[in-house]
């Protein structure tokens, strides 16, 4: 525990701040550096039936509650609802919205399929904030945390048709 500006930690030993604070840095540049497998493996060779399956699996979650953090039934938010999604069809993807929406093909919003990611910025902190699967018809499913749960909202409302950033196609023909 630190004490006092040099830092006295709870084996009495003196610790420098600074020193601390730079082999932290180190240490952390060091373990983003050693990221294994990919984070994005796509599936360019998916059929419609994988669409439908995601589209289908995806329903599975609706009414699940939002957590942040969290990618099982017991509860997710945005983006580790759509890492789960895909990940049951061995689309491994990125963890965050904003790291999803650097993945995969653009796509003009009227040009969307089943299984297409949208995203949207909702607040001022970052240019992408939160993402759902299309679902067809004009709607979407997503963790809202507005609404606490897994849901199915329509493009066309307002609040989503002024917040829309970018869509994505993983799944391609």
């Amino acid at each position: 525990m630190i004490r006092n500006k040099a830092g006295t930690c709870r084996f009495g030993q003196v610790v420098d701040a600074k020193l601390v604070a730079m082999m932290t840095a180190i240490a952390l540049a060091f373990l983003a550096s050693c990221s294994g497998a990919p984070r994005y493996q796509g599936r360019p060779d998916a059929t419609d039936s994988d669409r439908d399956g995601i589209v289908r699996f995806a329903r599975t979650f609706v009414g699940t509650p939002y957590r942040s953090g969290g990618t099982t039934y017991q509860g997710v938010d945005c983006s580790g609802f759509v890492f789960a999604v895909y990940r049951e069809f061995d689309i491994r993807l990125p963890r965050t919205s904003l790291d999803q929406s650097r993945i995969g093909q653009s796509i003009d919003r009227g040009d969307l399929e089943p299984a297409d990611l949208v995203f949207f910025k909702t607040s001022k902190r970052a240019s992408v904030t939160h993402v759902g699967i299309y679902v067809g018809g004009g709607k979407f499913i997503h963790a809202s945390t507005s609404y606490r749960k897994v849901r199915v909202d329509a493009l066309a409302d307002d609040y989503y048709k002024k917040n829309f950033t970018v869509a994505r196609r993983i799944v391609t023909r």
